[in-house]
């Protein structure tokens, strides 16, 4: 009679540590579980942001660039400086270049040519937008920005992720060059930003 106790005892635990190792399996699954498709929910992770010709005397110059202020953050400083304002008579030209397999920068991944650059750019960037202006010092969150030049002391970049870009989109490293044209068709600003497109559990290396 003791012997079956002690039996029905160690089932007991054994039934209760299988138990607990289900448990655990099944609550762990969907975080262990990240399998590596071409496309989805992601994040961005800039890395580089500079003029596209360094030797034009662009009347509009974003001359940004990244730094890293800890470990974990980076941020982007730098200064904007418009000697005309920033506003809707500005048509934008952006193409998106992905990184090839082989390497080197394949362009037209994306174009967008379009008019009334300020309203676009306020549309498309979203909050990251907002916060580009409050971490510049731009007196206005609406269009136009008014003639000057605009110092930050720094941005989170991370502040600049939220924006009203596609949800789902290819994980891969990309370069946008973004060109502002006057009325005359003449090029009055143009800026690179390279950037990771990444899956939401990835770090940069």
């Amino acid at each position: 009679m003791k012997h079956s106790i002690i039996v029905q005892t160690k089932d007991k635990m054994l039934i209760k540590t299988l138990g607990l190792i289900l448990y655990l399996s099944s609550s762990q699954s969907e975080y262990l579980f990240r399998p590596n498709l071409p496309m989805g929910e992601y994040h961005l992770e800039f890395y580089k942001a500079y003029p596209c010709e360094t030797t034009k005397n662009h009347p509009i110059q974003f001359n940004w660039y990244f730094s890293k202020k800890t470990s974990s953050i980076t941020e982007l400083k730098g200064n904007t400086t418009l000697l005309i304002p920033f506003d809707d008579t500005l048509s934008l030209d952006a193409n998106l270049a992905s990184w090839g397999l082989t390497g080197g920068w394949v362009p037209n991944a994306y174009i967008l040519n379009t008019k009334k650059a300020c309203s676009t750019v306020k549309h498309l960037f979203g909050n990251a937008f907002l916060n580009y202006l409050e971490g510049f010092n731009i007196p206005t969150n609406k269009c136009p920005w008014p003639v000057g030049t605009y110092i930050t002391s720094g941005i989170d970049k991370k502040k600049l992720e939220d924006m009203n870009f596609p949800k789902i989109f290819f994980y891969g490293k990309y370069k946008f060059v973004f060109r502002y044209r006057n009325l005359k068709n003449e090029v009055v600003s143009c800026v690179v930003v390279e950037f990771n497109v990444m899956r939401p559990w990835e770090t940069p290396i």
